[in-house]
């Protein structure tokens, strides 16, 4: 039997049970909900105003310059548009399912090529089965993009340190450079620190001679002032100081925007990486009695992982997602510790512990859970979770009875599946009836044929302006009760979009004696949302 055709036959056996898993896990959720207001609506308009004015180097939000991201996102959404053919949800969150698959395709080849396939297909899932990893893959956000870009800028460095494959190192520049047209220096700064981690690690810092510097510099720069020289241009001094200065050096010290205090990502990690959190923290436990022992793999690994961590922590603006990229090591190291279990029995109590521990704990949350919560029945949402949870009991008794420790692993998998997969087909359909902005966007398209676009306005609505990806029309925040007064005495009828509660704090009664003659009336409500008619009478 050729055994280099087996293995590749496996290979292709296991890409096609993660293409499927992904498919089962994500599809739902980009087919069953609406676009997210704020986030979501706001970077789609972005894109949309792209389109509609030419403007494809300096992004504008509400035909004002968006000087946030850059701008290779935006013509990712606009490309993935000609696709689909509208700005639908599937549509707009493609280049995320792309970017998400892309990178649980190459932790598993980082699995195999730092160890076997199984390895790799376990690593692999635990990373497609993370909440955090699977909320972004699912969501119109740019950050799984910059992910792949610093992850294969990494992989690239790694075959050409290992394989003496210099040219290599030039396809780390050249991705660095591409992860920073897409969200900015997390781009370069995340593989900045990474490599010369790991080789200070392996006592190799004259390796950094060989990366091709100059020749990686040009190509680096070269990538970015292709973009950055026209867009300034076009833009401004403004554009530049923002772009430049505040979204960058202004949210690593004294941030103006996400503060927290510096120890922000060893608390809040350990819950982002659920289900598999336990499991990491054995297998950082696990490194550390045989830390005279690491592997070059685990030590590029750890590298991956630790530099960031302490790295972000110093910034003073802080996301749960900024440290995106450093979830595949976190997989990574998780898989092995149960590689490890296959060959070392005695460690058994690295696996045993945490699985007890996940099991019970969540079966205790449940308990804890109120019945109902928000207008959700949490008691019908999360039942399938609890279910699998009771059902996983008696499997682990007879697992652990049998010594049979291998198939722990697939347990976990499978509760991880069905966990994900509640939320994929429960949870954030039922979430999406209660924030979306579709039925909204629908009675204001009907409003404007009669009212007219300059008498629909938003009272305190916060970026009105993403609508237009579902009104194909503006509409304007006054902002203030005075600006709200002096708009409407000029109008014999307009239509209002505010909130419920917003509405409810301004004085009606004062504005209607004292300052307008007009009549308001409720013509419409959802999701805590009102659209007022005045009219004079």
């Amino acid at each position: 039997m050729d055994l280099a055709k087996f293995f590749r036959k496996r290979t292709y056996i296991y890409l096609v049970i993660l293409f499927a898993c992904c498919s089962i896990l994500y599809l739902p959720s980009a087919l069953n909900r609406d676009l997210h207001y704020r986030d979501e609506l706001r970077y789609v308009e972005v894109a949309r105003e792209m389109s509609v004015t030419g403007n494809y180097l300096v992004p504008h939000f509400g035909g004002e310059v968006y000087p946030d991201k850059p701008p290779v996102y935006f013509w990712l959404l606009n490309f993935s548009k000609k696709i689909f053919g509208n700005y639908s949800t599937l549509a707009m969150i493609f280049p995320s399912l792309i970017a998400a698959l892309s990178m649980i395709i190459m932790t598993f080849y980082l699995g195999k090529l730092f160890w076997e396939q199984q390895t790799g297909l376990l690593a692999a899932l635990i990373l497609a089965t993370n909440i955090l990893f699977f909320v972004f893959a699912v969501m119109v956000r740019m950050d799984l993009i910059m992910s792949v870009l610093i992850g294969g800028s990494l992989i690239f460095f790694y075959v050409a340190y290992q394989q003496k494959k210099t040219n290599y190192y030039l396809l780390v520049y050249f991705l660095m450079a591409l992860a920073i047209t897409v969200k900015g220096p997390a781009g370069f700064l995340m593989p900045l620190v990474i490599i010369p981690t790991f080789l200070f690690w392996e006592r190799n810092l004259a390796e950094l001679k060989n990366m091709k510097l100059k020749t990686g510099l040009l190509i680096f720069f070269g990538i970015l002032l292709l973009w950055l020289i026209p867009a300034l241009l076009v833009g401004g001094k403004d554009y530049a100081y923002q772009l430049l200065i505040v979204q960058t050096f202004g949210r690593a010290a004294n941030s103006f925007i996400h503060t927290e205090p510096f120890y922000y990502y060893f608390v809040t990690f350990p819950v982002a990486f659920l289900p598999w959190s336990l499991f990491f923290i054995a297998a950082l436990f696990y490194l550390c009695f045989k830390k005279k022992e690491l592997s070059t793999a685990l030590k590029f690994i750890l590298s991956w992982f630790l530099a960031p961590l302490i790295l972000f922590s110093f910034f003073s603006s802080k996301l749960l997602f900024y440290l995106l990229p450093i979830y595949p090591a976190a997989a990574l190291l998780t898989a092995y510790l149960f590689k490890e279990l296959k060959n070392k029995s005695e460690i058994r109590y690295f696996v045993i512990v945490p699985v007890i521990l996940t099991i019970f704990g969540l079966l205790i949350t449940f308990n804890l859970l109120p019945a109902n919560y928000a207008g959700y029945n949490l008691n019908i949402l999360l039942k399938p979770i609890l279910i699998a949870l009771i059902i996983s009991i008696p499997i682990l008794i007879i697992i652990l009875k049998k010594k049979k420790m291998v198939y722990i692993s697939s347990l976990l998998i499978g509760l991880a599946l069905t966990f994900i997969l509640n939320f994929s087909l429960v949870i954030i359909p039922a979430a999406s009836s209660e924030y979306t902005k579709v039925p909204l966007a629908e009675k204001l398209i009907n409003l404007e044929k009669s009212f007219g676009q300059h008498n629909i306005i938003a009272y305190r609505y916060g970026q009105p302006e993403s609508l237009a990806v579902y009104t194909d029309f503006m509409i304007k925040d006054l902002g203030s009760e005075s600006n709200l007064i002096e708009y409407l005495s000029q109008r014999k009828k307009a239509i209002i979009l505010v909130d419920q509660d917003d509405w409810q704090d301004l004085n009606l009664t004062e504005i209607e004696n004292n300052e307008l003659s007009g009549q308001f009336k409720t013509i419409y409500y959802s999701n805590d949302y009102k659209l007022i008619a005045y009219y004079l009478p």
